[in-house]
C-alpha cells in the first residue's frame, strides 16, 4: 500500500470515495439535510466543492489496486464559493436561499469546538472494498506522523452521533469530549448531532 498526496485529476474519485453508498450514515443524514435525491448530484457537489475550494491539497490517499482510502486534515472544504452558488442555483433553482439557508444553519448549531494545538481531520474514509485491511489505521498514522512533525498536542474529528465509525475511531485512542445537538437538525438528518472526539499525542 502506497500513501501519497492526492492528485487534481482524482477529484472525481476523491468525490465517490467521500459520498461512499447512500446507506452508511454520514452520507443518509447528509442527503437528508441537503434535500438530495439523487446519489450522482451528491457527487458532484462534493466534485465542486472539491475543486472549488482546491480541498484535494490536503488530501493524503491510500492506494493499493485503486484508491482505497483518503485522510484530509484542516478545515472543512464547505465553503460557499462562486462555484459552489451556481451549482446550489442550478439544482435548486433561485431561490436557493430559501432551501439551503434554515438547512445549513442547522448543521452550524451542531457545530463543535476545536481547542487549540489541535489539528483536524475534516474527512478520512476507507473503500467498502479495503475495510478490515488496515488501510484506516496506516492513514491515521499518517496523520500523527504530521502532527508530531508541526506540533500538535491533540488530533480532533468531528462526527455524526448515528455514525457507526466511533467505536473504530475509540479503538484508535479518541474520545467523545463534547457534543451538540439541535432539535432541527435532527428532524432533517436523523441524527441528534454532532460528537467532537479527540486523540492526544
Amino acid at each position: 500500500m502506497e500513501l501519497r498526496p492526492a492528485a487534481e485529476d482524482e477529484i472525481g474519485s476523491l468525490a465517490r470515495l467521500i459520498v461512499g453508498d447512500p446507506s452508511q450514515a454520514t452520507t443518509a443524514a447528509g442527503m437528508r439535510l441537503f434535500a438530495l435525491d439523487d446519489l450522482d448530484d451528491v457527487i458532484e457537489l462534493n466534485e465542486v466543492m472539491i475543486a472549488s475550494t482546491e480541498g484535494w491539497r490536503a488530501m493524503t490517499v491510500a492506494e493499493e489496486t485503486g484508491l482505497a482510502g483518503l485522510v484530509q486534515v484542516g478545515e472543512a472544504f464547505l465553503a460557499m464559493t462562486p462555484e459552489i452558488v451556481a451549482f446550489a442555483q442550478r439544482l435548486y433553482g433561485d431561490n436557493f436561499q430559501q432551501v439551503l439557508g434554515p438547512r445549513l444553519a442547522a448543521m452550524q448549531r451542531v457545530q463543535t469546538s476545536y481547542p487549540d494545538g489541535c489539528l483536524r481531520i475534516s474527512e478520512i474514509h476507507v473503500s467498502p472494498s479495503h475495510q478490515g485491511k488496515g488501510v484506516g489505521t496506516a492513514l491515521l498514522e499518517h496523520v500523527v506522523d504530521q502532527a508530531g512533525a508541526e506540533d500538535f498536542k491533540l488530533l480532533g474529528l468531528q462526527t455524526l452521533t448515528t455514525n457507526p465509525a466511533r467505536a473504530a475511531l475509540e479503538a484508535w485512542g479518541f474520545e467523545v469530549v463534547d457534543t451538540q445537538t439541535d432539535p432541527e437538525f435532527e428532524e432533517l438528518t436523523g441524527a441528534a448531532g454532532y460528537h467532537l472526539m479527540l486523540r492526544r499525542l
